[in-house]
């Protein structure tokens, strides 16, 4: 070991390689988290072994560490290739008067190996001196596709076996360049969050006792996006308390600057209507479903259509469950750019959404017309109450969001040019009509006191903007509005209007524009108009819940656009013949009607009396059905619709709770058939037969079945949920499946033991998910076992030619209730002793169903979440919750065999060979080293210090005699060059191996 003063002169002579040494690594952050699996899904990406040219395309929000990424994957795979090219910032110097020029000479000096590429046509060069070269480029921060050609980049530049990475804030560059490969990174999760913060804020993993609290609290602020933990991390490091206190407090009023002019990149290369759409989902419309806001934002001709595809391909908003997402400080920023540069005027903002602000400008009556929106949230145990008054001012106002607020007054100057209104909790039995509301685009007024919409008084003119009316919930409603005066409608919820008993006639005005109804939940309707069977453009119709609705009229065929009919739990007892005319219908749901097979006719001898006659459901004409749902239907044997087999469309199809014992359904006729549901089929004996193309299975609670089908034949079966089947003895072709990444067989006791193992044996390397069986002890077969709650072991090393790919984890578990779902999601903890990692992840299985019986729980997990390695120690813990007691774990490696190279294709193909094939490179080693911790002051032995001098040297003498240095392509070479190559770089290779 060498002392301290060895150590500078070992840091001198470093610092004096890497200025002569041409290594085209990067520097990356010191505290680089979570590079390493992120690497590795680019690596996937790359596809090498492709001689074609191509481009992947990292794409995602700023600050969520893009260039980062794009430096680790250069420093991992640049040696590949011939030459190599990093163009970072690429935007900021294009926009430079020189900066075509700048990047153009880089691009080329970079691959050529020149310090000074100088020529005489730069377009021409750049087009042309790389046709025949294996290069590595990326490009970094491309804003759109004329950057890129302006600089004379194309695809048709670069020779074959040619990579290009992109990183870009613009999903819609890389759809321009018909990108297929296509990484978007994610926001750090939780514990890389707080890995990330502890290190710049502390210098440690973990924070001092004192401050453990705060950490937590900027990582929720921050959102997980690193850009923001970086810089706030680094300004808070030798912070005392307060000042931490007082930072987290000052964040929740004003961002800070550094991380709001990154963000705000994005936002200033929209156009005038699309940063209007931004802002407005920034103060209003957040978790709001897409098309409800779509209908806002065209009513305020801001084309939301185009609008919302360029906010999401520049990753200002995401789209989850089709709600509006965006991130926190997207969210900030936006808020942040409406106040401007008056953060104490909230009267002269644009957008008022705070509700201390809003009571402030209405309850003094300072409101301007430079408003445009306004929402006032109050509680509803404390309704707001305020004069008509106040808003007369704001003569610009568009969007309008009251909940529980009480206005007093004479609405005749009241703003009139609003087109969303949205007003939950209105007060009053009817509306106002002296509120005037020509432009209103979207009156939302769920759960309101209303008893009809307007009174015996008319409005004093049609609402011919409105396109989307809701006075869901609102109990008191007896009828609904007289639709002429809205004749331009084209969604109409109702939903919960328990009083509504009538729907009114005039809705036949609506032929033209109604395209959806949604009544579920008006119990005291007990029938529809003829006049809504005229609607020809109506798409959607639901009905469920309506439990006094007995029948559908035989017009029902003429609804010709009718793509969705639900009618669950209503009283209706017959579908009409007419419905084989549904040609475009999708999705006809009709669970939990139990009258639906009664077909009632008067007998010839007394007209007074019934019978009641059993009809199957006749599913003919409906060509186009992809979901049905009969489910409790009170199905027999002889009602399971015989027409089944001829839905070639279907999807998926729920026919849980009924009473048939023998399927005879042919369902490998079925092509499309993926979702069956056959839950709770108590007396369910036999099947004939399963879709080839299933993808999911659930027969829970199906206590008699003794046997599946043949499960080979259903090849892409993905989850498997037999629970509480009792009498289930026999899975056939079960254990060959190797796409199953969830079985559950709780309480299958029947199962042979051997069987159940032979199942878990066969899936443990197959897929991610879960296995649940019976059972009190882990396989003899499992490696490591230990009679807890956790395990430990020591990564060993691999056999030759292996590599290893994740660890399967079992467990032994038992509880003191008895079939009941826990409410805990389930979670397991890595502890990389060796390194100093913790991660937890939650499995991807379904929440635990909690029995007294002893239960095993099987998981497998991908070693490129944990990054594993030889010698590593290691702990496992297993957490189900309090509720459910471990009472054993064990754990195995998986590894995946890697083909052998034969020596004769190394020495041919030199560093192209797969970096698996072969050991780690200096560059990986470095890569490796700044993806863990931050290194460890380690010391140098005398052989390595003497090899490094002796590299200095060798280098020294190269460059007096100005030889630089190159890496060679065996490829690309006549024997010749390779010969005088090879005697050239073998000394320093000679070197490097002390």
């Amino acid at each position: 070991m060498v002392g301290d003063s060895d150590a500078e002169l070992i840091d001198q002579l470093t610092r004096d390689i890497l200025r002569v040494l041409p290594s085209s690594y990067l520097h990356l952050p010191t505290y680089a988290v979570g590079i390493r699996p992120r690497v590795g899904r680019i690596k996937e990406l790359m596809c090498f072994g492709l001689d074609d040219v191509q481009i992947i395309g990292i794409w995602g929000m700023a600050g969520i560490g893009k260039t980062t990424l794009a430096k680790a994957a250069f420093n991992e795979f640049s040696h590949r290739f011939e030459g190599r090219s990093f163009l970072e910032n690429f935007r900021d110097y294009f926009k430079r008067p020189d900066g075509k020029l700048h990047l153009q000479k880089k691009l080329l000096s970079d691959i050529l190996r020149k310090d000074e590429a100088a020529f005489n046509n730069m377009d021409h060069a750049v087009k042309q001196r790389f046709r025949n070269k294996r290069v590595l480029v990326v490009i970094d921060d491309v804003e759109d596709i004329v950057q890129l050609h302006s600089v004379g980049i194309y695809l048709s530049c670069f020779g074959p076996g040619s990579r290009i990475i992109i990183t870009t804030k613009n999903k819609h560059l890389l759809e321009q360049l018909d990108v297929e490969n296509i990484y978007s990174p994610k926001e750090l999760n939780a514990d890389e969050a707080l890995d990330l913060v502890s290190w710049h804020a502390f210098r440690s993993s973990e924070p001092p006792e004192e401050f453990l609290q705060f950490p937590k609290r900027l990582v929720e602020y921050c959102g997980g996006l690193p850009l923001a933990m970086e810089v706030l991390g680094a300004f808070l490091y030798k912070r005392s308390v307060s000042e931490w206190k007082s930072t987290l407090k000052a964040l929740k009023r004003i961002p800070d600057d550094n991380i709001q002019a990154k963000l705000q990149i994005s936002f200033d290369a929209l156009n005038a209507s699309q940063k209007d759409i931004f802002l407005d989902i920034s103060c209003f419309f957040i978790g709001m479903d897409k098309d409800y806001v779509d209908c806002i934002l065209d009513g305020c001709e801001l084309e939301p259509v185009a609008g919302l595809k360029v906010l999401k391909e520049r990753c200002l908003i995401t789209i989850h469950d089709n709600s509006l997402m965006m991130h926190d400080l997207l969210r900030d920023m936006g808020r942040y750019i409406v106040k401007g540069t008056s953060l104490r005027n909230c009267e002269r903002w644009s957008r008022l959404w705070d509700r201390e602000h809003v009571i402030d400008v209405l309850a003094n009556y300072s409101g301007t017309d430079e408003t445009e929106g306004l929402s006032l949230k109050a509680d509803v145990t404390a309704v707001e109450n305020f004069e008509v008054k106040a808003f007369s001012i704001l003569r610009k106002l568009r969007l309008l969001q009251l909940c529980h607020v009480a206005l007093n007054g004479s609405y005749e100057n009241f703003p009139k040019g609003f087109r969303w209104l949205c007003w939950l909790g209105f007060p009053e039995e009817s509306f106002p009509i002296n509120l005037h509301l020509r432009s209103l685009v979207v009156m939302d007024m769920q759960k309101s006191n209303l008893k009809r919409l307007w009174s015996d008084q008319k409005p004093h003119e049609s609402l011919k903007e409105l396109k989307y009316l809701d006075l869901s919930h609102s109990i008191q409603l007896t009828e609904t509005p007289d639709f002429s005066y809205l004749p331009n409608l084209e969604k109409l919820f109702l939903i919960n209007c328990q009083r509504l008993a009538k729907v009114h006639e005039s809705i036949k005005v609506l032929q033209g524009s109604l395209i959806l109804i949604n009544l579920s939940g008006c119990i005291k309707l007990g029938e529809l108009p003829l006049e809504l069977y005229t609607l020809k453009l109506l798409e959607t119709l639901i009905l469920s819940g309506c439990s006094q609705l007995e029948r559908l009229d035989d017009a029902l065929g003429e609804l010709e656009s009718l793509t969705i009919l639900k009618a669950d739990y209503t009283a209706i007892t017959q579908i009409p013949s007419s419905s084989d005319q549904l040609k475009k219908l999708k999705e006809l749901s009709l669970h939990g009607c139990k009258e639906l097979w009664k077909h009632r006719q008067y007998t010839n001898s007394d007209e007074s009396s019934q019978v009641a006659l059993l009809s199957p459901l006749s599913l003919n004409g409906l060509i186009c059905l992809r979901t049905l749902r009969l489910g409790s239907c009170n199905l027999s044997d002889e009602l399971v619709p015989a027409n089944l087999g001829s839905l070639s469309s279907l999807e998926e199809l729920d026919l849980q709770g009924n009473n048939f014992r023998n399927l005879q359904t042919d369902f490998a006729g079925l092509p499309s058939l993926q979702i069956l549901k056959l839950d709770n089929c108590s007396e369910l004996r036999s099947m004939f037969s399963l879709p080839k193309k299933l993808r999911s299975l659930y027969a829970r609670n199906c206590t008699v079945l003794e046997r599946t089908p043949d499960l080979l034949e259903c090849s892409v079966l993905q989850s498997l949920h037999l629970t509480n089947c009792y009498n289930l003895v026999e899975t056939p072709g079960l254990e060959e499946l190797k796409t199953v990444g969830a079985i559950h067989m709780e309480m299958c006791n029947n199962i042979p033991y051997s069987d159940r193992e032979r199942i878990m044996q066969g899936w443990a390397v197959g897929a991610n998910g879960g296995v649940f069986v019976p059972g009190s002890t882990i396989p003899e077969w499992v490696n490591f076992k230990n009679g807890t709650r956790s395990i430990s072991f020591t990564v060993p090393e691999p056999t030759l030619n292996s590599v290893l790919v994740g660890f399967t984890v079992w467990t032994t578990y038992v509880s003191q209730q008895d079939d009941v779902m826990s409410v805990y999601i389930p979670k397991i903890t890595l502890k990389n002793q060796t390194k100093g990692d913790v991660w937890s992840r939650n499995p991807a299985t379904d929440l635990i169903r909690m029995y007294r019986e002893k239960h095993i729980w099987q998981g497998h997990f991908s070693n490129e979440d944990f990054l594993l390695e030889t010698r590593d120690e290691v702990e496992v813990s297993v957490d189900f919750g309090d509720k459910v007691a471990i009472l054993e774990t064990g754990l195995t490696l998986a590894y995946r065999e890697v083909p052998e190279v034969p020596i004769e294709q190394l020495t041919e193909t030199g560093d192209e060979v797969d970096n698996e094939q072969l050991t780690e490179t200096d560059d990986e080693v470095v890569i490796d080293e700044s993806q863990r911790r931050p290194p460890r002051k380690m010391g140098m032995g005398l052989k390595t210090l003497l090899g490094a001098f002796g590299l200095l040297a060798f280098i020294v003498v190269l460059g007096k005699h100005g030889r630089p240095l190159r890496r060679h392509n065996h490829l690309r070479r006549n024997e010749v060059e390779k010969d005088k190559e090879k005697n050239a770089t073998l000394p320093i290779f000679s070197f490097l191996d002390y």
